[in-house]
This record gives structure tokens, C-alpha cells and sequence, in this order.
């Protein structure tokens, strides 16, 4: 039987401040493994950074890398704190952990 390890999968959609700045999606698969003492450390297997138009095509294309890279079918973007003029969100934030065959 295969040895089942611990990942995860982080996900970020922030909007540049400047006018008429894209919105940058930021993906990482980690490893969760447990060191020594006990304490989790996050090994970074896979990192990317895209820009798009708009937030919709920017979680567009994490929902199609979660599909690509993980079990799952999609993760679940929370809201940050920060908002603009109109009141509207500027980031997004979420991640998702799996466990996978070694």
C-alpha cells in the first residue's frame, strides 16, 4: 500500500492599486511535512503568478489549476478586509489541503 502525503494548495487574487492595474493570481502546491521537533514546514513544489482583466477570469484560472492539481474541484476564495472607492473587495484568499499517493 503507497505512503499518503499532505498537501497543500494556496491560492491568491489581488487587484493592483495603480489605475487600470490587472488583478495577479497567485497559486502554490506545498508539501506539509513534520520535522524533528514536530513542528509542520511547507516544502513549495509548484509556484505561479498570472495576471488578468478582471477577478472573474482570474478565478477562472485558479478553479482550472485546483482541477489540474489536486483532487478537488475547486477552492473556496474568502474576501479580504481591503475594499476600494465603490466598496467592492480587492483580494481573495483560500486554500485547500488533500492528501495524495507518494
Amino acid at each position: 500500500m503507497a505512503r499518503k502525503v499532505n498537501k497543500r494548495f494556496k491560492a491568491d487574487l489581488t487587484l493592483n492599486k495603480e489605475r487600470g492595474g490587472a488583478w495577479l493570481a497567485t497559486i502554490c502546491l506545498c508539501r506539509v511535512a513534520v520535522d524533528e521537533m514536530g513542528s509542520p514546514n511547507e516544502i513549495t513544489e509548484i509556484a505561479s503568478v498570472s495576471a488578468w482583466k478582471n477577478a472573474s477570469a482570474g478565478k477562472k484560472y485558479i478553479k482550472a489549476k485546483v482541477q489540474e492539481l489536486t483532487p478537488r474541484k475547486s477552492v473556496k476564495l474568502i474576501a479580504g478586509n481591503e475594499t476600494n472607492e465603490k466598496g467592492k473587495p480587492i483580494a481573495f484568499s483560500g486554500s485547500l489541503d488533500f492528501r495524495v499517493e507518494a
